[in-house]
């Protein structure tokens, strides 16, 4: 039998080689389950006052105990499981409740923004759709053995006979740390979709393949979850119109820029040389609108709903993805998001000074492991060549404490820094909504690259608008080689963002990240719907094991919202 292989994260580890690996890794599960014994005897014996929450069943309280002491094998030993090789494809034979398709790799013109990175090839995409069988209602894809024809975009006629039936498509991004699990329909985590196609919430659910980080760094999970939701618009568009729909956002907003230069025109007496914000108002306003004319145009001619569904790892991708979507202004924004716990701040893992780290809270009733120096090297392999600087890009932490600064100043970073979900209360959501604070005003000249002042050549992020630097390197907000805290087009920094629902519970570790995200959403005035589940772990609907009683009424609450959609 072939050793199994070993990644480079894997060598800091102290027990990450053989046979200590072995020898831990056998020690860990023996000693948990002579804990189990013990926490079965306790937990039955003692008042409930003594349990993580009292209102957990003995098999609740055992289940958070083991999974967790579990989980510490993957920061000591480098332990994954529930993975599959990207590269690798499923006989359809073999699956039960889904069929596996290529998705080939995002098309040449969309690989713009944070996705172009020469470093890290774009690849075809495998992904486990349901249900098995393709509704009648989906088009077929190019090559499928059951279309009749090899175009697989539908006509006048066709669009206008399946208008007033449209498929709900949901594209589902597993979680995992983006470490752990795959999207195969055996999957841990493909209980969500599972569960959402078996009530008859979606018409088709994409499980995507994403590469890990074992596999290829950022932006490489990006990339293929975008090739994933291009492929699916390009399915659902007129034929008259996938021309339209593929081209670059130069060459289709011509006509619309030409529109608006005559708003434009009738503004610019009001200009001068030295009122430069107001010009690149003028310039943002021009370009948005152009943007806005062509994006609707090709969500005027795509005959779906689209939901983006992440539950933990996963709902960080969700995130990444609708804003690389909004960033660049060629496809049309999904119709929705479904986070589900979403991890939304990995910069944690990377305090300014290692006395500055604050624990994430609810140590004794989540699951979820938070040793910070293996979780840095886990996110520093995610990261791979991008400097560390990368981790504070709102690709990357969008909840985290640097970004909301940038683009909301101090006053606004403070008052969601320790939020938790019972105070994000109707008030404070008002409160949030319309508070002044403004980031602080960046000093002109700042270097974005060779630079901290000392002259050691690290790159770092700088907050504030381009036109406060003044070198001519090429700063964006969708650069990694050139990073900028802020937004294109003079965007906040979740504006324009679809409609949302999160899912949360009160006992997990991700509380306060989770609820400066939503904190930070309600500011540029996302549509957000919030379900806060009481007493509930990391990614509780992922939990086979917990109350039952309890999951379903979330799902009933998730199932609603997707019908609003």
């Amino acid at each position: 039998m072939l050793p199994k292989k070993r990644y480079a994260y894997q060598a800091d580890m102290p027990y990450a080689r053989e046979p200590l690996k072995t020898l831990y890794v056998c020690q860990r599960i023996f000693t948990t389950l002579v804990m189990v014994a013990w926490w079965a005897v306790y937990y039955s014996v003692m008042p409930r006052k003594y349990r993580p929450r009292p209102s957990w069943s003995v098999k609740c309280c055992i289940s958070v105990n083991f999974t967790r002491r579990i989980y510490k094998v993957t920061e000591l030993a480098g332990v994954t499981w529930g993975t599959r090789d990207p590269d690798k494809p499923c006989d359809n034979r073999k699956l039960k409740w889904t069929r596996f398709e290529w998705v080939e790799p995002l098309p040449k013109e969309l690989r713009t923004g944070v996705l172009a990175d020469p470093q890290v090839p774009f690849k075809r995409v495998g992904c486990f759709i349901w249900p098995k069988e393709r509704p009648k209602i989906i088009p077929a894809c190019t090559g499928d053995a059951t279309s009749g024809s090899n175009d697989d975009l539908m006509d006048g006629g066709e669009f206008e006979a399946a208008a007033g039936d449209v498929p709900v498509i949901g594209i589902f991004l597993h979680g995992g740390g983006y470490c752990h699990m795959s999207a195969h329909e055996k999957a841990p985590t493909s209980q969500i979709p599972e569960r959402l196609m078996k009530d008859k919430v979606f018409t088709e659910i994409h499980a995507v393949e994403y590469r890990l980080l074992q596999h290829a760094p950022f932006p490489a999970a990006v990339q293929d979850a975008a090739a994933v939701y291009a492929h699916i618009v390009h399915r659902h568009q007129r034929r008259h119109a996938s021309n339209k729909a593929s081209s670059s956002r130069g060459d289709s907003s011509t006509h619309s820029a030409d529109e608006t230069n005559k708003k434009a025109h009738e503004m610019m007496d009001y200009l001068t040389a030295d009122s430069t914000d107001y010009q690149a108002q003028v310039r943002n306003k021009k370009e948005n609108d152009a943007i806005h004319a062509h994006v609707a145009e090709v969500a005027a001619n795509t005959n779906c709903k689209i939901i983006l569904i992440g539950d933990s790892a996963g709902g960080n991708l969700v995130l990444a993805l609708a804003r690389w979507i909004r960033d660049e202004g060629v496809l049309p924004p999904p119709d929705g998001l479904l986070l589900l716990s979403p991890s939304c701040d990995p910069s944690h893992a990377f305090p300014e000074t290692p006395s500055s780290y604050v624990p994430r809270p609810h140590a004794d009733t989540d699951y979820l492991v938070d040793t910070p120096e293996p979780r840095a090297l886990l996110q520093r392999t995610f990261l791979g060549h991008n400097p560390v600087e990368t981790m504070h890009s709102p690709y990357v932490s969008p909840a985290s404490s640097r970004v909301l600064r940038a683009f909301y100043g101090d006053a606004f970073a403070e008052s969601v820094a320790d939020l938790t979900i019972s105070q994000l209360d109707d008030t404070t959501r008002e409160f949030l909504r319309n508070m002044h604070s403004v980031p602080a005003t960046p000093i002109p000249g700042t270097p974005v690259l060779g630079g901290n002042g000392n002259g050691n050549g690290k790159p770092r992020i700088i907050t504030g608008p381009p036109e406060a630097v003044g070198y001519d390197l090429e700063r964006s907000p969708t650069s990694l080689a050139h990073p900028v805290l802020a937004s294109p087009r003079g965007l906040s920094l979740f504006t324009e963002f679809p409609k949302t629902c999160v899912v949360l519970g009160d006992a997990e570790r991700l509380e306060r990240e989770v609820t400066r995200l939503v904190g930070a959403m309600e500011r540029d005035g996302v549509d957000v719907h919030t379900i806060w589940v009481k007493d509930a772990p990391h990614d509780v609907l992922m939990m086979a094991w917990w109350d039952e009683g309890v999951r379903d009424s979330v799902w009933a609450q998730v199932e609603d919202w997707v019908k609003q959609v």
